[in-house]
């Protein structure tokens, strides 16, 4: 392999380092947790050609195809290229929204959280792999059960009775983990669209290097937090 090579680009375009030398995974991106038939077939194309023929579904509704060497890379991007897989990301992003299925099959489900991640992404501009200070998690669950854990994410949403919403910021995992404190009141789509789309402006021109949400947070303080990202209003 060359010396010199840009491991955070790489990082970018979905394609993290393993354990062994010279291999790494390439992190297909699963908006709102689906994948269609042809999309399927094309990775399962690509994980036999480039890799050892096998996926493995991570824990936030991503799917990786481990072992490709690093002189297939850009072959890879080709096949995938116009077949309408996506590659996730790592790195001081945006992640993958994890997504429930909400109220388009699931009887518990109160809104319908594919419509609501769309527009997040396509109305908002707020999609996986946006640069900004630190990782940045955003969950939605259709009803409070929480089955994607919106108290574990930068941003957390859950339905609730009426086609409303209910918010949570600042939480995390790893190795220090928060939970995430929830705004006082329950919102419409609109508001909700609007706080996210507050909180993401303020830690992108506001938040520090690698330091997460929740430990930004803490440090300036949730008031100050509150008042700042214009939450207040």
């Amino acid at each position: 392999m060359p010396d010199n090579i840009d491991y955070e680009d790489l990082k970018k375009r979905g394609f993290l380092r393993q354990k062994q030398d010279g291999l790494f995974l390439f992190r297909v991106r699963m908006s709102s947790g689906a994948l269609k038939k042809e999309q399927l077939d094309k990775i399962s194309q690509v994980a036999r050609e480039f890799a050892q023929g096998f996926v493995h579904l991570t824990v936030r509704q991503g799917m990786e195809i481990p072992f490709i060497k690093f002189e297939d890379i850009s072959k890879v991007e080709a096949q995938f290229k116009g077949a309408g897989v996506e590659n996730g990301s790592s790195g001081a992003c945006v992640r993958a929204m994890t997504v429930c299925p909400g109220n388009n099959w699931c009887r518990l489900g109160l809104i319908n959280t594919f419509a609501f991640s769309d527009k997040i992404e396509k109305e908002l501009g707020i999609g996986c792999g946006l640069s900004l200070p630190s990782k940045f998690k955003i969950a939605i669950s259709g009803c409070p059960n929480c089955c994607t854990r919106v108290q574990q994410s930068e941003i957390g949403v859950h339905g609730v009775a009426g086609d409303n919403y209910a918010i949570y910021l600042g939480g995390c995992g790893g190795r220090v983990p928060h939970t995430g404190f929830k705004l006082n009141k329950i919102f419409s789509e609109n508001e909700v669209l609007l706080i996210i789309e507050k909180v993401v402006n303020f830690f992108k021109a506001s938040g520090k290097a690698k330091q997460r949400l929740a430990f930004f947070i803490e440090e300036i303080g949730r008031e100050k937090f509150i008042k700042d990202a214009g939450l207040d209003d």
